[in-house]
């Protein structure tokens, strides 16, 4: 009934590059998107990168459904009230590692720092991307 159609298969040079695409300016700081005369400001490559690192460390996992079955995000929110901060540290360490690099325009998380002050957490990183730049990425929790 229906009519048989052959699919040829092809590679998009996109689908395998480390480029992620365009993608809108977030400010963490004001926990908005950044907008200039009524527009959304776009960000760079490493701005991108650095951002999704940022959305990887504050979402929890699970919390919201965009996110259902991908395990993107974090289990921080496991560790509040724990006394054993190298173990916290530790923890929240090797998950944003083993996470970060799902991301195909990172390579790996080096200089890995924490620091807790009155129960927020501040995460301080850098990001190796796959072309050989680098990001450093702070983010407070």
């Amino acid at each position: 009934m229906f009519p048989e159609i052959e699919f040829e298969e092809t590679t998009n040079e996109t689908e395998s590059s480390s480029e992620l695409g365009e993608t809108p300016l977030y400010d963490f700081a004001k926990r908005e998107y950044v907008v200039k005369d009524g527009k959304v400001v776009m960000c760079s490559q490493k701005q991108a990168v650095a951002q999704w690192v940022g959305f990887l460390v504050l979402t929890t996992v699970g919390k919201y459904p965009v996110y259902d079955g991908t395990e993107f995000g974090t289990h921080i929110e496991n560790y509040i009230g724990y006394k054993d901060e190298a173990f916290v540290f530790s923890e929240i360490k090797r998950e944003i590692q083993e996470k970060a690099v799902l991301n195909r325009a990172i390579q790996a998380i080096d200089d890995f720092e924490m620091t807790r002050i009155k129960g927020k957490i501040t995460v301080s990183m850098v990001i190796a991307m796959q072309d050989g730049e680098e990001e450093e990425v702070t983010v407070d929790v």
